[in-house]
């Protein structure tokens, strides 16, 4: 939000959601636990109903933020294997004005297994955009 909306000098997103992941039909299907962590995280203190993680997941799409032209300078990065967070999601930013966008291969939520990778081009792109 804070990258599209142009409120910080630079963002980047690593495996974020912003749209189709919230999608229900995404959100119904989540697995290894994602469920649970996002109600936990919603505010749910028990596990929720396809009903009210679909809810709480809608409030959360960056659709309209992703609508306008303008963000910040961005960087947005995920594994191409991701199972929580679709890949629409990372290249929905392909495009965008000063935007970079990582899709990488081999790897899953947040590219972790290649963070020895992915790390040094944050922390080259950073500098670069400061």
């Amino acid at each position: 939000m804070s990258g599209l909306t142009a409120l910080v000098d630079v963002a980047i997103d690593l495996g974020g959601p912003v749209d189709a992941s919230f999608e229900p039909d995404h959100l119904q299907r989540l697995m290894y636990g994602m469920r649970d962590i996002g109600g936990n995280a919603y505010g749910f203190t028990a596990p929720p109903t396809d009903a009210q993680i679909i809810q709480a997941g809608a409030v959360l799409s960056r659709r309209k933020l992703l609508e306008q032209d303008r963000n910040a300078p961005m960087l947005v990065i995920n594994g191409a294997d991701d199972v929580h967070v679709i890949q629409a999601d990372t290249l929905v930013f392909e495009g965008r004005p000063n935007t970079e966008v990582h899709l990488v291969p081999g790897t899953g939520h947040v590219a972790a297994s290649k963070l020895p990778e992915i790390v040094p081009l944050m922390i080259d792109w950073v500098r670069v955009q400061l």
